[in-house]
């Protein structure tokens, strides 16, 4: 018997009796595939490996499937190795019938791969979100993909491609956006920009792919092996202490009353802006001065109750009487509504001197929960941070549900920092010009 890169092969001719007794090769690392080649029909074989046994046919580097024993017989592999290796030969044309390919794992397309996934992530609980990202990017960026086969898209196309997307950006090639409410408008789009969707875009990719290849067995490898991955800087990091007190004064000088609201009250939840931008008034619990989060990140089954400190119930409160909100937008169920197809507030675009996003909001919340020295487990809970079983620890932090009056304890902590250093000295905040509300539909 010989050892060819991790499998033992060995020719002997084959049979029923043969086949049916055949076992893997057993070694001190574990099981090992074995290579069984028939010497009655040179270039045809079976791989016994530890649950099938498969037929192949091969001539030279090149190995085509047949199909699993058991599947088919003994004599109906050697038929199909015949047919099989005459066409490995050029003296026949490919058969679409031969078991060799498969047929899904050579025929399986992008979009056939996309639905397989997205059943899966939904069977998984995923959020909208992230299934509306899949899609999104699949169809966006890889339309002409779409119908391809997966196991036609080669190394060299994946890391082309990821390139292009890139080129493509900067080129503005994908700046014009019309969202659901019909709006057009152009993004800004930097080559920076360009190299983060490039990865999303690769990354998706590749779960996809993965996906299909769990399905069919004896699909190519993973092309995305061969993607240049660009590097990714940190985008959403927290505001410094420094900054905070000019940020926060920013803010309260926005003419439009539901963006502000809405970035102070992600700064002092810490929640996820698109958890935020859904949140409803049937979701605040008054009497229990808690704020409902039905839907996460996550899905539904990660609902949560999350203890709202007194900044908070008073920011809620304001939000409620807004007048000029309240004739903007009368009987709207949502906190922070707009005109949108969903009637809420999405993503702000505010531009203010000091440099932040919507997300680094979320970062600096848990920063400061941290600098607080508030403990990990209680932190993970407030901003709805999944634990990874992969420790005995964090198998055991799996097991903690804190009390919902004991979390409150830590969430008043924090948006009393977050509140002392918004609000800095009254030296910082004196002269501070106070802007009229206007109109928040303008």
């Amino acid at each position: 018997m010989r050892r060819i890169m991790g499998t033992y092969s060995e020719k002997i001719k084959l049979t029923k009796t043969a086949l049916d007794s055949a076992e893997p090769v057993t070694t001190e690392k574990g099981n090992r595939q074995r290579v069984l080649f028939d010497t009655a029909l040179p270039g045809f074989g079976v791989v016994v490996g530890a649950r099938t046994k498969t037929f192949f046919a091969q001539r030279g580097s090149r190995r085509v499937t047949l199909g699993h024993y058991g599947e088919l017989t003994l004599d109906q592999g050697r038929e199909k190795a015949k047919a099989a290796l005459l066409e490995l030969q050029g003296l026949a044309p490919p058969s679409s019938a031969r078991v060799g390919l498969a047929p899904k794992n050579q025929t399986i397309s992008l979009k056939e791969g996309l639905e397989l996934t997205l059943k899966t992530m939904k069977a998984k609980g995923r959020s909208a979100r992230t299934i509306g990202d899949y899609e999104y990017l699949m169809t966006r960026y890889l339309e002409d993909w779409l119908n391809k086969p997966l196991a036609s898209i080669t190394r060299e196309d994946a890391n082309s491609r990821h390139h292009q997307i890139v080129a493509d950006i900067a080129a503005g090639k994908y700046a014009t956006v019309t969202p659901k409410n019909g709006k057009t408008y152009k993004k800004e789009r930097t080559e920076e920009s360009g190299r983060y969707t490039a990865n999303s875009v690769m990354r998706v990719f590749r779960a996809i792919y993965n996906r299909a290849a769990r399905q069919y067995e004896g699909m190519p490898d993973n092309p995305c092996i061969a993607v240049d991955w660009y590097r990714e800087e940190e985008r959403d990091a927290a505001i410094p202490d420094k900054d905070l007190p000019r940020w926060f004064a920013e803010v309260l000088g926005l003419d439009n009353p539901i963006r502000r609201d809405y970035l102070l009250f992600v700064l002092f939840t810490g929640m996820r802006r698109g958890s935020a931008a859904e949140v409803e008034w049937d979701h605040v619990k008054w009497d229990d001065r808690a704020l409902y989060v039905p839907n996460p990140k996550g899905g539904k089954d990660r609902a949560f109750f999350l203890p709202l400190s007194d900044y908070l119930i008073d920011l809620l409160k304001k939000r409620q009487e807004c007048e000029l909100t309240n004739k903007a937008f009368p009987n709207s169920p949502y906190v922070f509504p707009a005109e949108s197809a969903s009637g809420h507030i999405s993503e702000p675009k505010v531009k203010l001197s000091v440099p932040f996003s919507i997300h680094g909001l979320r970062h600096t919340f848990i920063t400061q929960a941290y600098q607080l020295g508030i403990p990990e487990p209680v932190i993970q809970v407030l901003v709805n941070h999944a634990v990874s079983a992969r420790s005995s620890r964090k198998i055991t932090r799996n097991y903690y549900t804190p009390d919902q009056e004991y979390l409150r304890g830590p969430m008043q902590q924090i948006s009393d920092r977050l509140r002392l250093l918004c609000e800095g000295s009254k030296k910082s905040q004196k002269g501070q010009a106070v802007v009229p509300e206007k109109d928040p539909k303008k």
